[in-house]
């Protein structure tokens, strides 16, 4: 059984048809890479497979059932088992960074007390260095700190499946090793990595199966 699957999936944006009809296997435990030039649909392609976006018209499936047909139960659990890293970071900008962390615990956690959840938030602070101050929003934070942020609140609910969007993107040198040790230690678990990147350093890093997407279409 494949993790996650897809039938013929079309995604038309602006009256422009940014996935063109596309069949994808990814099996649980392994790592999947998606590149290809700007514009060619990778990260609206690995959107669709998180669930993140709806196809205009095909399947997206994950452990046999289709997303958009998930009960409210079988939904909240697969939400909780995938994560996605967005490109921009995409953290909430009314909240400060306690509280960007401190929402998903809430959310797919909530018999945590606020003590274990507090521990959980600073754990994963550590684990992608981040040392500042957790009263910060996200504004005063540079890119590559919000990258961070961004990469812990993936994290913080111990995850099956991560999507990463050009991941290491803003991140300094020291801080994009610290997130290829995360990411290699996650791979070691057994668990499953799908993502978008034109870093070679990346691709060569993380590896995996690779597909290259044209013009909207799979071309391996």
């Amino acid at each position: 059984m494949s993790l996650i699957k897809t039938e013929d999936i079309h995604f038309n944006s602006r009256g422009n048809e940014v996935v063109r009809g596309i069949d994808i296997e990814i099996e649980a435990g392994t790592v999947t890479g998606l590149t290809g030039k700007s514009g060619s649909g990778k990260s609206t392609l690995l959107k669709l497979l998180a669930g993140i976006l709806v196809p205009s018209s095909g399947k997206v499936f994950y452990k046999d059932t289709d997303i958009q047909l998930m009960n409210q139960q079988k939904n909240k659990k697969f939400r909780k088992e995938c994560a996605f890293v967005f490109q921009d970071s995409a953290l909430w900008a009314n909240q400060d960074i306690q509280q960007n962390l401190n929402l998903p615990l809430q959310t797919h956690n909530p018999k945590l007390s606020q003590e274990e959840r507090l521990d959980r938030i600073h754990e994963i602070c550590d684990l992608v260095k981040y040392n500042r101050p957790l009263n910060l929003r996200p504004v005063d934070l540079s890119m590559g700190e919000q990258k961070k942020i961004a990469f812990a609140r993936a994290l913080i609910n111990k995850p099956e499946v991560l999507f990463l969007d050009e991941c290491t993107e803003s991140l300094d040198r020291k801080g994009g090793e610290n997130i290829l040790k995360i990411l290699r230690s996650f791979i070691d678990d057994g668990k499953t990595i799908v993502y978008v990147s034109h870093s070679s350093v990346f691709i060569s890093a993380i590896g995996g199966r690779i597909h290259v997407i044209e013009e909207g279409l799979l071309s391996d």
